[in-house]
């Protein structure tokens, strides 16, 4: 992908121009969905050995799921997706994940967790051997893990979410993620990229992201990015982890993708009037890309 600055400031110009209309006159875009959700936090703590003097992991989760909706089926479906996106179920519980309870994967996820965990005391007992003494609380072998998910717009048949996770597992620091996911309620499945963009819309698409990444960073040119500490600008590309509102889609990179561990994670937020010559105007997100 090469960024040209001039022909890229003539596809942001089209985008305005070509607004386009609403695909759907009667969808009201500001009413929330008749949805309702609810959510389980925990809050677990370990020790080494079953000992309190020993290093321990902590383990705290907050976990929002919906909870009612008229269509039974589609409320399976959307619960499924809340479940696999947080907890990666697959991983860790035999069942198929649409009969598997929001209660029952919290269960299995801590469970998993300080199972895990438990692996090191075999680690932690040679270690007291060979040094003579006990590691202390706040060494290396003091895990933790905190995991959330958090709805960021919920209207017009379309559900925004995020799950982030920050964690230690030793090493000079912890790591973090953030994941994001659109539902659409009329169907109950994700909505991806190609469900909103025209065909070939990468290069694009790339472009403009490339684009606001250089202006969030008051920088004049893209190329300006490798100095900052960017990457290979040239590998920046749709990744799919997006998340949209009534303003626009945002893109994040996490830490590593793009950048390194010193520039943290990259929200890329792109409003809809720059990317409407690249949306499909039959989209689930029609409605409020185009209004």
């Amino acid at each position: 992908m090469k960024v040209n600055i001039r022909s890229l400031a003539t596809i942001l110009l089209c985008g305005t121009v070509i607004t386009g209309c609403k695909s759907n006159k009667t969808i009201d875009t500001e009413a929330e969905n008749d949805i309702k959700f609810d959510s389980i936090a925990v809050n677990e703590k370990y020790y080494l050995l079953g000992d309190t003097t020993n290093a321990y992991c902590t383990l705290e989760s907050n976990f929002v799921f919906p909870s009612e909706y008229k269509d039974k089926e589609v409320l399976s479906k959307l619960n499924s997706y809340f479940i696999e996106s947080f907890f990666g179920i697959d991983s860790f519980f035999e069942k198929d994940t649409a009969s598997v309870t929001p209660e029952q994967a919290m269960k299995a996820y801590v469970q998993k967790y300080i199972s895990d965990y438990k692996e090191l005391e075999s680690d932690f007992i040679t270690d007291m051997e060979v040094s003579g003494e006990k590691p202390s609380q706040e060494s290396w072998y003091a895990y933790y893990e905190a995991s959330s998910n958090e709805i960021l717009y919920n209207k017009c048949d379309l559900i925004s979410y995020t799950v982030s996770v920050e964690y230690y597992t030793g090493g000079a620091h912890g790591g973090y993620g953030y994941n994001n996911h659109v539902l659409y309620l009329k169907t109950g499945e994700e909505v991806d990229e190609t469900d909103i963009f025209i065909e070939n819309y990468q290069d694009s698409l790339a472009s403009i992201i490339v684009y606001t990444i250089a202006q969030d960073n008051n920088l004049t040119s893209p190329e300006e990015l490798e100095n900052k500490g960017f990457f290979n600008i040239e590998e920046i590309y749709p990744n799919g982890n997006f998340y949209l509102d009534e303003k626009g889609i945002t893109y994040t990179y996490n830490v590593y993708e793009i950048a390194p561990y010193a520039l943290g994670k990259t929200d890329v937020f792109i409003p809809y009037e720059n990317i409407r010559h690249l949306l499909k105007k039959d989209s689930p997100i029609a409605p409020i890309a185009f209004k």
